[in-house]
């Protein structure tokens, strides 16, 4: 993928130790989500200890941030609290996966293939908190593809790196309505320039 100058940045969110940032990565179609952990502790351009990228295009991001404005998002939340209380399960499970990553063959081609030679499988999840109604996780590690897909494959059904953020309501409505309306400004930029 292109590299993302931080000109592009549409908006970052900060938790203890963790941010997401959200950047425009339109010439290609595609909205950047990145997660990352840092270390406060350590010098600035030392501080980031594993960051994620997740690619989203435009239609994907729309229907999400519809299912958060909508209370979709909510209802499910709420569905998956009653599962986990009468489960006794500690945490609750995803009840939003978006499933991405690069095939073995592009990676390859920039010389960025892994050691394994599988394709990189990337996750964006979206799950009720324990400690905080949202966890926003990337996830990232090796995948297959299947169907066009690529799935991931982890080692013991674990990725090889995890990264978590947690959200408020109003955060999570927040970061979607401001990417949303980058997103259609773009859009709407885009006809102007085809029709004028």
């Amino acid at each position: 993928m292109k590299e993302i100058n931080e000109e592009n940045k549409i908006i970052i969110i900060h938790a203890k130790n963790v941010f997401i940032e959200v950047k425009n990565a339109f010439e290609i179609g595609q909205i950047q989500i990145t997660l990352s952990k840092y270390d406060p502790s350590q010098e600035k351009f030392k501080k980031i200890e594993k960051s994620i990228d997740i690619y989203m295009s435009f239609d994907k991001f729309l229907l999400f941030s519809n299912d958060v404005l909508s209370g979709r998002i909510s209802a499910l939340a709420k569905l998956e609290r009653e599962k986990q209380k009468k489960e006794g399960n500690e945490y609750c499970v995803a009840i939003y996966v978006i499933k991405g990553g690069t095939p073995e063959e592009k990676l390859k081609g920039t010389g960025k293939e892994r050691k394994d030679g599988k394709s990189v499988s990337r996750q964006f999840k979206i799950t009720p908190g324990k400690n905080s109604p949202w966890v926003l996780s990337g996830e990232s590690g090796p995948g297959e593809i299947k169907n066009g897909l690529i799935i991931p494959c982890y080692v013991k059904g674990k990725p090889e790196v995890i990264v978590r953020v947690p959200l408020t309501d109003e955060e999570l409505k927040r970061l979607v309505l401001i990417v949303n309306a980058h997103v259609q400004a773009y859009i709407n930029s885009q006809y102007q320039v085809k029709y004028t």
